[in-house]
């Protein structure tokens, strides 16, 4: 009885947002219209507040089934059309070969090989601080290859063993800062992939409202400065701001670390570092070369989802000691994320109808927001829309916060001189670091779940480390505004 008792106010809770959000996607829209909307506009607007509040507040795959057929229902579509749209999208396959094959990555331990290789380097005997600088900035570089989850568990059990060798105990700032600060490398350095995970929506997303794409290459480069440079600043805080103990280190020997074990390459981890530097060399290959060179053709009629494709199906068809160095069927429980492909296919087909001719929501927007971004400047509406965003994606799901931002702040970038893409970059970098509050994005939990830290630590440095990572990104972006 008592266990009935606690858990009834929860599912009551749970059924009253669910009946919020149901209502809002199907009963929103016979609501009079606000001016300028139309009752097109009503419809489709109901159902994308109601998805975005749903998949913030309730669950993931459940709401995404729900608006899609909500959306056939309205005058825009079809269900069979919104179903086509949303789970017949070219990225929802991408996306799923693309788990697959960092799915495979991380489960072939490759990631720690490499992670402690790179914190075993002589050079950093003896040197604290670079060594704080190296082990994060590190995670952040293994969690390209193998995806930050697989990171996040690594580096903290490797920071385990080092506390324990060198003497620093739970609770120590060090200690605290370290968790925090490896976990947001892994996950900041992982969301440079933009065709990695929910990234890909919110770039087609993008690019069908504003007719521009986000450049990847560039997108990685302007993001890797910003992610480099926060590592640098938070190392700074943590010795002259916060003060932390950076005497242990001295201790560490690098050497201790090497003999625990870091064992080799085998074959599986040299295919996968194969396949991981053929999915790069499209990208950069087909942004580098003339639009007319025979390469860029070739591989512009495969697609990049046809090459994501093919290089997966060699790593199954490839076999190693009588087995696949990809086993499709086993990967797959666990690589293909249900929650993330159902989110892109719902958020795709809605994002693009919200901002459809004939819905009014443009004009809306418009006119709700002139009076604040109306009388801006350039360099104060970036600032302006990169702080909001933090804000935001730290409230919200990192994807439907960074798809509601977009919508919101795009009718007025025409006004500007610089690149719509780079209010678009700023708005996908900063989406990736949801994780104050437990339901910000799919790996805020992992942080919430760590045994050495506490929930009020979570909100002090993490609070800490969004403004240093403001501080880091904001000029960048600037600069970059009048280069782009």
């Amino acid at each position: 009885m008592t266990t009935l008792a606690k858990k009834q106010p929860k599912d009551t809770a749970y059924y009253i947002k669910s009946a919020i959000g149901i209502f809002l996607m199907f009963g929103f829209g016979y609501l009079p219209p606000i001016a300028p909307l139309s009752h097109l506009g009503m419809q489709i607007l109901g159902i994308f507040v109601g998805l975005i509040f749903l998949l913030c507040t309730v669950s993931i795959v459940w709401p995404s089934m729900l608006a899609v057929i909500a959306l056939g229902m309205t005058e825009y579509c079809t269900v069979a059309e919104a179903v086509s749209s949303g789970f017949g999208s070219e990225l929802v396959w991408m996306m799923l070969m693309m788990l697959i094959l960092s799915e495979g990555m991380a489960t072939s331990g490759m990631g720690e090989i490499i992670a402690r290789w790179i914190i075993t380097r002589k050079f950093l005997n003896k040197r604290p601080f670079l060594f704080t600088f190296v082990f994060m900035w590190g995670m952040g570089i293994c969690s390209l290859l193998v995806g930050s989850i697989v990171v996040v568990l690594m580096s903290w059990s490797i920071f385990y063993s080092i506390a324990e060798i060198v003497g620093y105990k739970k609770g120590e700032r060090y200690s605290t800062m370290m968790i925090i600060g490896c976990f947001l490398s892994a996950i900041l350095f992982e969301g440079l992939l933009a065709f990695l995970n929910w990234l890909p929506a919110f770039c087609l997303t993008y690019q069908n409202m504003t007719g521009v794409g986000i450049n990847y290459v560039t997108y990685f480069i302007i993001g890797f400065i910003v992610a480099t440079l926060m590592i640098f600043l938070s190392v700074l805080a943590m010795k002259f701001i916060f003060k932390c103990d950076f005497s242990k280190l001295n201790n560490i020997d690098v050497e201790a670390l090497k003999s625990e074990g870091i064992g080799r390459l085998n074959f599986r981890h040299k295919f996968y570092l194969v396949c991981f530097g053929l999915i790069v060399a499209y990208v950069i290959l087909t942004t580098v070369l003339p639009a007319d060179f025979f390469l860029t053709v070739l591989l512009n009629t495969v697609t990049q989802t046809g090459w994501f494709t093919i290089v997966l199906v060699v790593a199954v068809v490839i076999r190693h000691e009588g087995k696949p160095v990809l086993d499709f069927a086993e990967i797959a429980k666990t690589g293909a994320n249900w929650n993330i492909l159902m989110m892109c296919a719902s958020v795709i087909p809605v994002a693009r109808a919200l901002t459809s001719d004939g819905t009014g929501v443009t004009e809306l927007i418009n006119n709700l927001l002139s009076p604040i971004f109306g009388g801006m400047g350039p360099i104060m509406f970036i600032v302006t829309v990169m702080i909001a965003m933090m804000i935001l994606t730290n409230i919200g799901s990192n994807m439907a916060t960074s798809i509601i931002v977009v919508t919101v702040v795009l009718p007025f970038v025409s006004k500007y001189y610089f690149s719509p893409a780079i209010i678009g970059m700023a708005i996908l970098l900063i989406a990736n670091l949801g994780f104050i509050f437990p339901g910000s994005s799919g790996m805020a939990p992992f942080l919430y779940s760590n045994k050495w830290i506490e929930v009020k630590d979570i909100y002090k440095y993490g609070l800490v480390y969004c403004v240093i990572f403001l501080i880091a990104a904001i000029p960048t972006f600037i600069v970059a505004s009048y280069i782009i």
